[in-house]
């Protein structure tokens, strides 16, 4: 398995962080791992320029949402890449992961799309597989992309381009699935405070129902 990590970062910093530092302690498979920014403030992109030395990088300069930046970064994998993941930055790797990735894959070699959230985590949802994801490099040559729409021009509420890959998977002929083991563990809190998931709420259209599930008036 040769993997070619895509982290997608947006503001949060903090976070950005200790998501590739704990990538980077736990990768056990050959690697290349590519930091994607969606436009974020200065301090930001100075701490990613300034440790290019552990990552490739692009700087979109904006906002283009997770969907477009995750197709940018998996249209420069190299050719002998087999697995394409896609990783949120607000997530850290726990060690083993790699192995439990690698494990599913042979195990059902129909999965093209694979969570890295168990099904009890993700309280069994049955339409999508989530963010942190991996895809056998045959689903990308196939021509399956990310809706590369921002959220807010995304019509159906609480949709995201997560909610269109998986469906578009089993369409291509392929199974998606979960990791049977904890591979991943969040970073964020969702602070209902925090002006970064008021903003994520209102672009997703569903800030009154975050705010009323939140106590938020």
């Amino acid at each position: 398995m040769k993997l070619h990590t895509v982290v997608i970062s947006y503001q949060r910093l903090d976070l950005t962080k200790q998501a590739v530092a704990s990538y980077l302690e736990t990768v056990s498979v050959p690697y290349t791992l590519m930091v994607v920014d969606n436009g974020s403030s200065q301090d930001v992109t100075d701490w990613i320029l300034g440790n290019a030395h552990n990552f490739r990088y692009i700087l979109l300069g904006e906002n283009k949402y997770p969907g477009f930046a995750c197709n940018r970064g998996f249209d420069r994998a190299a050719d002998n890449a087999t697995v394409l993941h896609r990783a949120d930055n607000d997530w850290r790797f726990l060690p083993g992961w790699c192995e439990e990735v690698k494990r599913c894959l042979d195990l059902n070699p129909r999965i093209g799309q694979l969570g890295l959230r168990t099904g009890e985590q993700e309280m069994h949802n049955t339409h999508n597989v989530g963010g942190n994801c991996v895809f056998r490099r045959e689903v990308y040559d196939q021509g399956l992309r990310y809706d590369e729409r921002p959220w807010p021009k995304i019509k159906t509420v609480g949709y995201t381009e997560d909610s269109y890959m998986s469906p578009a998977v089993k369409k291509a002929g392929w199974e998606w699935g979960r990791v049977e083991k904890p591979c991943i563990e969040s970073l964020a809190d969702e602070d209902p405070a925090d002006d970064y998931y008021l903003r994520s709420w209102e672009d997703r259209g569903i800030l009154e129902q975050a705010k009323k599930a939140y106590g938020i008036e």
